[in-house]
């Protein structure tokens, strides 16, 4: 009996030896990058704000006739590892500056539908990125608000017609009540 424990125990042994070599590896976090979209319209998102992707992920953008005539469009590498050279601006918030020059495809970003002279493209972001649209021959800022035309869309509406159902029916149910209270009698 001793022998056959101790066989089982030195198996068991082997065994847990291994275990470590098929784990499998642990999940890694992916880069998080910015990505930011200055007159065009964003598939993924709100112009002008500021939105956080995986590195990797694809954003689509589409050109915007209200801004005029589409002529191509400019990507912007932005954040802390962008050179010092290009346009500088002075972060408010943490008085660090934050850089912007033009990105590099293949580095900071890769184009997987369109081109850079198609109403339409998707790219992969690799980088913290600008995308802008460029149209009627003038070079959209990076840095500058694209003063988004809201016009279409109406205010939202308040809760006041929430507020007269409700009071009408509180009526209505004071009125039964009355009624039921008169009948009971």
């Amino acid at each position: 009996m001793k022998k056959i424990v101790a066989l089982v125990l030195s198996i068991v042994m082997i065994c847990c030896f291994s275990v470590t070599a098929f784990a499998a590896k642990s999940p890694v976090a992916t880069e998080k990058v910015t990505v930011t979209v200055r007159k065009a319209d964003f598939v993924e998102g709100d112009i002008d704000k500021e939105i956080t992707l995986d590195a990797g992920d694809t954003i689509t953008v589409k050109a915007d006739p209200k801004y005029g005539t589409f002529k191509s469009w400019s990507v912007y590498k932005t954040g802390k590892n962008a050179p010092a050279t290009g346009m500088v601006t002075l972060s408010v918030l943490n008085l660090a500056t934050s850089k912007t020059v033009k990105a590099v495809e293949g580095t900071d970003y890769e184009i997987v539908k369109g081109s850079l002279t198609s109403t339409e493209m998707t790219i992969k972001v690799l980088n913290s990125v600008v995308v802008c649209g460029n149209y009627d021959d003038k070079i959209t800022d990076p840095n500058e608000q694209s003063n988004v035309d809201d016009s279409d869309k109406s205010d939202p509406t308040g809760d006041t017609s929430v507020y007269y159902i409700a009071i009408v029916l509180l009526a209505a149910a004071a009125f039964c009540f009355g009624i039921k209270k008169v009948y009971s009698k």
